[in-house]
């Protein structure tokens, strides 16, 4: 007996599934690019480790405050300046 091929499924590479857990994260992916990576996330050891380390990256740096200071006081302005100089001098 002879059975019909079944149309084949052509799975995204790494690279587009790269992009597609990127576009993820900002909310910018179509259905069909979600599944599409589903797909690829299912069988790609490397991209669903990939896709864990994004979304832990994303939800620690929404949980950073908003108001850090990072200014500089005057004096360590100075301190740089002159390391700058002497640096500049040799």
């Amino acid at each position: 007996m002879v059975y019909p091929l079944k149309k084949m499924v052509m799975m995204i590479s790494c690279k587009q599934a790269v992009d597609f857990i990127s576009k993820k994260e900002e909310g910018r992916l179509a259905l069909n690019q979600r599944i599409d990576l589903r797909g690829h996330l299912a069988i790609c050891h490397f991209c669903r480790a990939f896709d864990r380390q994004n979304r832990l990256l994303s939800s620690v740096f929404h949980k950073r405050p908003d108001s850090v200071d990072v200014t500089l006081k005057a004096e360590e302005k100075q301190a740089i300046i002159k390391i700058l100089e002497k640096a500049a001098d040799s």
